[in-house]
């Protein structure tokens, strides 16, 4: 999926994120007013009228709606709750069908009743809704107005054989009075509630979020080496090259692209938008309109603290995900008393005569490059590679140029562990893509991984470079900050997080990376509007792979495939 340079005049990106909270704010408050005018409806069609009647409205009313009012309440009920969804995510179609069931219900109410206040209610929520029509730009997809055309022509047919089919047999059989009424008082409320089925499943699929276009994989190929050029022009953060991974795709504005993914309607974002510092702002803004015309909810992973006031001045949501461990190389240092069981592990290693080396995946020599794709497919067991934003989950395609790989090699020359490191220029060196190590051999040594890293913090140290980005400690600060300082918050969730990290990853990462003395960076998980958090949440656990999670996790693998 692709976007190309904006059209026309372009708007300050202050004033255009300002008018996407705007109109995220106009959705969730109609969204949720709907959401609960349908409730209240529900209410009112099964509980007598808490107000006078007043005979003018029903002498006005025929007889025929006053005894159909209530199903037909409910009815029109079940059509406000499921274009609460849509509004949410900007549909023209749910606005359009929120406004026409409204105007329905206020006709219902002063008919079943009449209930004269929730009839006022609804008709200045029709007024304002009417008002804010440039807030919902998401249109059906061709696809989709076809599918409810035939569904509904079927649905129509059904009924018609139904009836016709009840009229032959009554003529057929000379049924008798007391029959029909028999037969009318079963096949009545099947057929009505097929019809709300059937109407659910209509809104449902012709409300649901637009797919993103696929492209061939010639023109996706062609896409992310254009976004190639814009990150090594622009990219310097530590996660910024992961916006090439395969399972991406990029919207270009300007001189910016933004590498995202659609998954059950969420358009994941990671890493931050890339490009000129002062373009941005209205790049940001310009992607948001994108994926407000697909109807997608928008969520970033692994934000960076310098450009949460962007995020938040759109109307999302901040919340802290974690710290990633960068290593200052040249002030590193095996000494001390700390470091005791580090320096026994490289010590150990080296012992066992063990060495490691340098080299650009781009041009390794063939043999080692056998060598390491070997013990790499052995020590992943055929699994997939995990996560989203902080792996690249591909070695040794020819365009990935300027990378580094660390090789560690027994005496004999056998591969035995090795990392591969993406530039990250913002910290002065690199950034962790993928380590591996051999499992199919035993009297290995232990610590070679721990021997690999030390081994290219002094080659960086050595060759002038400064930086080296580890792996990312999830909620590291609320799982080991000091209780006397945490939030409130914070201390009622630690228990529940520090129980979760028993058995995963989330504690023994931390306990790795703090070996190496790195400086802790934050980063932030960036979240649309409360109806929508858990479902981007599962989807989110879903694309990094996080399925070690108890009980849940083992749900959460299908989830976030793309889309």
């Amino acid at each position: 999926m692709t976007g190309s340079s904006v059209r026309g005049p372009r708007t300050t990106g202050a004033s255009s994120i300002e008018e996407q909270r705007r109109r995220g704010r106009v959705r969730e408050i109609a969204s949720r007013a709907t959401l609960i005018l349908a409730v209240l409806s529900l209410l009112s069609a099964t509980i007598p009228p808490l107000w006078p009647r007043m005979g003018l409205v029903r002498d006005l009313v025929p007889e025929l709606v006053v005894h159909t009012a209530r199903p037909a309440l409910a009815l029109v009920s079940v059509v406000l709750l499921l274009t609460a969804r849509g509004l949410r995510r900007g549909n023209r179609l749910a606005w359009l069908g929120t406004l026409a069931a409204l105007a329905v219900s206020v006709v219902i109410h002063l008919a079943k009743g009449p209930d004269v206040l929730p009839a006022l209610v609804i008709a200045v929520g029709i007024v304002w809704l009417g008002a804010q029509a440039d807030a919902f730009p998401v249109l059906p997809t061709r696809r989709a107005v076809r599918l409810a055309i035939v569904s509904t022509v079927l649905a129509v047919a059904f009924v018609v054989v139904l009836v016709v089919g009840m009229i032959v047999w009554a003529i057929a059989t000379d049924a008798s009075a007391e029959q029909i009424e028999r037969l009318g008082r079963i096949v009545v409320p099947v057929t009505y509630a097929l019809a709300v089925c059937f109407v659910a499943a209509l809104l449902w699929t012709l409300l649901s979020p637009r797919r993103p276009r696929r492209l061939s994989p010639a023109d996706h190929r062609d896409e992310r080496e254009r976004a190639r050029l814009m990150v090594q022009r622009y990219g310097s953060g530590t996660l910024d090259y992961f916006a090439l991974r395969d399972d991406k795709d990029w919207f270009f504005t300007g001189s910016c692209v933004v590498a995202h993914s659609v998954r059950g309607g969420v358009c994941l974002v990671s890493p931050d938008p890339i490009g000129p510092p002062e373009e941005l702002g209205l790049a940001w803004a310009e992607f948001l309109d994108f994926a407000d015309n697909f109807g997608w909810s928008v969520a970033v992973i692994g934000a960076a603290a310098d450009r949460l006031p962007d995020y938040e001045a759109s109307g999302l949501r901040t919340v802290y995900l974690g710290d990633e461990a960068i290593v200052d190389c040249p002030t590193f240092s095996l000494e001390g008393r700390a470091h005791k069981s580090l320096r026994q592990a490289v010590n150990r290693v080296e012992r066992a005569g063990y060495s490691t080396t340098f080299h650009d995946p781009a041009t390794i020599e063939p043999e080692l490059r056998a060598r390491i794709e070997e013990m790499s497919e052995e020590s992943r067991h055929g699994e997939t590679e995990r996560g989203f934003s902080m792996t690249l989950s591909r070695l040794f395609q020819p365009e990935d140029t300027g990378l580094m790989l660390s090789v560690t090699r027994d005496p004999a020359g056998r591969v035995d562990a090795f990392c591969q490191w993406v530039p990250a220029t913002a910290i002065g060196g690199w950034s962790l893509d993928v380590m591996r190590r051999r499992t199919d051999t035993e009297g290995l040594p232990n610590g070679l991984i721990d021997s690999t890293i030390v081994a290219t913090i002094a080659h960086l140290a050595g060759t002038g470079q400064r930086g080296l980005g580890l792996n990312f400690a999830m909620m590291r600060e609320v799982l080991e900050g000091d209780p006397a300082e945490s939030s409130r918050m914070e201390a009622l969730t630690r228990p529940i997080l520090q129980r979760l990290s028993q058995g995963t990853q989330m504690g023994t990462l931390s306990t790795f990376n703090e070996k190496f003395d790195p400086g802790w960076v934050p980063r932030y998980v960036v979240l649309d509007s409360v109806e929508l958090v858990a479902t981007q949440a599962l989807v989110l656990a879903g694309a990094e792979g996080v399925t070690e999670i108890p009980v849940i996790g083992r749900f959460l693998g299908n989830i976030g495939a793309a889309s």
